[in-house]
């Protein structure tokens, strides 16, 4: 973290409020545009090879494209539902974090998306590869889960679920897609965004990692004392565990405390 402190004390007069309500309003306003036909999606979109052929601008324009285009009311209604949670979440972790922290959380995701599409180009030079701006919701998204665990969302509008499951259950979606892409370079141009993930909360999952082992050591542990026997006869060997109905006894012998049995008490004091 001293590395993100450092850059976050040199970039604070850079930092820009409210930086992804204004994301979301050039989406906006771009959407707009693609809708009159006066600009062709395509042309925003991060294209390594397009970007080396002279195209410089799509290393700025993908982020201002918005994540997709609807076809029904139903899909608008979701894109508009996208673009509420996305501002909602940012909202929070600026709040959280200071306005600095945020900016360089979302710089740093885009600096990765960018560097992993043309490392990913370099790998797997045959196929042609894009990015879409959709990787900024998905790593505010693991970020507010990280930050929120126990916060509900409505899933459909009807079931609650906290968050952290929300981010299992992406996690899990996104594993499946990153096996099935269909080559190293697709893979390391999907993964790459999400570094700033771990580079934010790597000191964070370590603690929660160390903070579960310990309570699995101390859950072991007491139920081990649970399951340990109170009394032990010296003598013969039986407990409280294994012989409950027996009275067990404490005695003197060279100044230490020996458990005996009733069984054994009564056998020593028998006559011969």
């Amino acid at each position: 973290m001293k590395f993100l402190d450092k850059m976050e004390k040199r970039l604070g007069f850079f930092a820009v409020p409210n930086v992804m309500l204004t994301l979301i309003a050039a989406q906006l306003f771009i959407y707009a545009m693609i809708l009159m036909g006066r600009v062709e999606l395509s042309a925003l979109l991060l294209i390594p090879k397009a970007v080396l052929g002279g195209e410089w601008w799509r290393l700025f324009s993908f982020l201002i494209a918005p994540p997709h285009l609807a076809g029904t009311l139903f899909q608008a209604l979701f894109l508009a539902f996208f673009w509420y949670i996305l501002w909602m979440m940012s909202q929070t972790l600026e709040a959280a974090w200071g306005l600095t922290r945020f900016n360089l959380y979302l710089l740093l995701s885009v600096l990765f998306a960018v560097a992993g599409a043309f490392l990913g180009q370099l790998v797997s030079p045959s196929t042609t590869l894009f990015v879409l701006p959709k990787f900024l919701f998905y790593a505010t998204f693991l970020a507010y889960a990280t930050v929120n665990p126990n916060t509900q969302f409505l899933i459909m509008f009807v079931i609650p679920m906290k968050v952290k499951w929300l981010a299992w259950i992406t996690v899990a979606f996104g594993c499946i897609t990153f096996l099935s892409l269909p080559s190293i370079g697709h893979r390391i141009a999907f993964i790459a965004p999400y570094l700033c993930y771990a580079l934010f909360f790597k000191d964070a999952l370590k603690q929660s990692l160390e903070a579960r082992q310990r309570r699995a050591k101390f859950e072991a542990e007491r139920r081990q004392a649970a399951d340990a026997p109170l009394h032990t006869c010296t003598q013969c060997g039986a407990t409280d565990k294994s012989a409950p109905e027996q009275d067990f006894r404490y005695k003197i012998v060279d100044s230490e405390a020996v458990c005996v049995c009733k069984d054994c008490r009564e056998s020593s004091q028998a006559p011969a």
